[in-house]
């Protein structure tokens, strides 16, 4: 089977450029800067998140990978908290049920396996009907 190719070569960011899109909030604030998304790339995604003073549960649906640029993002997982802080790395198994928080501003980039998930939970609900 041969391997997804990439629908470019590069992509380069400048900080200034990076659109963040929030995901949830108020209160609080999460926001993504999607750097590596779909519109690049067919396997992977990634790019940098921003939490600021929010407490939000969620399942990933794919691996993810953070690595702490800034702050404190804490990523509980069942009992155990994760504080990332900057220079610390975190991965988390698809299906992992979590939640983000930070009391302050905490900044961290992130990489998510695959991409397409959303595809295909919609495939995976189509087929439970």
């Amino acid at each position: 089977m041969a391997a997804a190719k990439s629908k470019k070569r590069v992509k380069f960011v400048k900080r200034a450029q990076r659109k963040f899109v929030r995901m949830a909030g108020p209160p609080g604030s999460a926001r993504l800067g999607r750097d590596v998304d779909l519109d690049i790339s067919t396997t992977m995604g990634g790019g940098v998140c921003e939490f600021t003073n929010i407490k939000m549960p969620w399942t990933v649906k794919y691996d993810e990978y953070f690595y702490g640029l800034s702050g404190t993002l804490t990523i509980r997982v069942g009992r155990k908290a994760y504080h990332i802080k900057a220079g610390d790395g975190l991965w988390l198994p698809a299906n992992t049920k979590l939640v983000y928080e930070a009391k302050a501003k905490a900044t961290a980039i992130y990489m998510i396996y695959p991409v397409n998930w959303r595809a295909i939970e919609a495939k995976k609900a189509k087929k439970k009907k």
